[in-house]
């Protein structure tokens, strides 16, 4: 499949450049597609949401980015950071991206923090290799970052195992160890899931705002559209491992274009709704990867599909300015 041109046009280089990303996975029954010629921009300190139902392909893209795909996957096509294509680096040139230019926020900080390490060294490690501070000069700004994330009586705290923060607290310390090394771009894979509605709003705010401090650039990973309203400029929506829409974010929530886009927006429950009110659902099982399919994944469960829909595949195209979707049934309308 040729490369699909982003969305975004940028007057300067795009800081990220996925072109026709593809990931794929080898199982005892054959092959399966994972992501399927992704092709997005990203640039310099814009904060880019991906969505989608689970199984759309959204973590994978990240896992590719950092080379952390399983043993049995492999990852195709392009992803150009700062003109460099990650997918083509050797596994000890990537260790000089990964921590330095490059962080990532995983899902669940425990299992992501070294449960026999204090929490200081674990933040000291990463200066101490990719930026050459001693240890104690790593510690301090390891200190200091946590302080900067909120949290209480820093100095005492960082000397504590993993086991002994709270939830909210360890991915608050997930977020320090990721914005130490002051990257060009944070990956976030879901990173509020765990944590109730007070806590997670805390982080996403502390997410903008250290973003904004330090120009990093932020792909978020999440299935939740209220936190990608809160957080994100732009968002791709994902379904079977290709790009259905992609939008100023603002626009998305306003106007969205692609019959899967409405469905998950209709099932997103609004403060001006009545108090029981019923949600929109969507029809049908969700699709993992998109494979040979000759036509739109979401074909099978699109209540507006055509006939042609699921032999044809449709074209992820301009449908107007910042505006991007792959849809015949706007390819029909316009």
């Amino acid at each position: 499949m040729g490369c699909v041109t982003p969305l975004t046009q940028m007057t300067a280089e795009p800081l990220l450049s996925l072109q026709d990303l593809t990931v794929r996975f080898r199982l005892p029954q054959g092959e399966t597609v994972a992501v399927d010629g992704v092709s997005l921009d990203l640039a310099p300190g814009e904060v880019l949401g991906i969505v989608g139902e689970s199984g759309s392909g959204k973590s994978q893209i990240l896992y590719a980015l950092m080379g952390l795909l399983a043993s049995n996957g492999r990852a195709g096509g392009r992803a150009l950071f700062q003109g460099q294509d990650l997918l083509a680096l050797t596994e000890a040139q990537l260790d000089r991206v990964r921590g330095q230019d490059i962080s990532m926020i995983f899902q669940d900080p425990m299992t992501s923090l070294n449960p026999y390490t204090r929490v200081v060294d674990q933040l000291a490690e990463g200066l101490i290799v990719h930026k050459g501070l001693s240890r104690a000069d790593a510690r301090a700004e390891g200190v200091r970052m946590l302080d900067r994330v909120r949290i209480p009586d820093a100095a005492r705290r960082a000397r504590l195992y993993p086991h002994e923060f709270s939830g909210g607290m360890r991915q608050r310390v997930m977020i320090a160890m990721a914005l130490l090394a002051r990257p060009k771009l944070l990956l976030a894979d879901e990173p509020t899931t765990a944590l109730d509605v007070t806590i997670q709003a805390q982080v996403l705010d502390l997410m903008a705002e250290l973003g904004r401090e330090t120009g990093t650039a932020i792909v978020l990973v999440t299935h939740d559209l209220g936190v990608v309203a809160r957080l994100c400029d732009r968002v791709a929506v994902l379904y079977g491992g290709r790009v259905m829409e992609e939008a100023k974010a603002e626009a998305l929530f306003d106007t969205p274009s692609h019959p899967y886009t409405r469905g998950l927006l209709a099932a997103m429950p609004r403060l001006e709704s009545p108090l029981t009110p019923r949600l929109g659902t969507i029809p049908g099982t969700p699709r993992s990867g998109g494979g040979d399919l000759p036509g739109c994944p979401f074909a099978a469960r699109c209540t507006e599909r055509l006939d042609h829909c699921t032999t044809t595949r449709p074209v992820l195209q301009s449908t107007a300015p910042d505006r991007r979707s792959a849809c015949h049934l706007i390819e029909a309308a316009t």
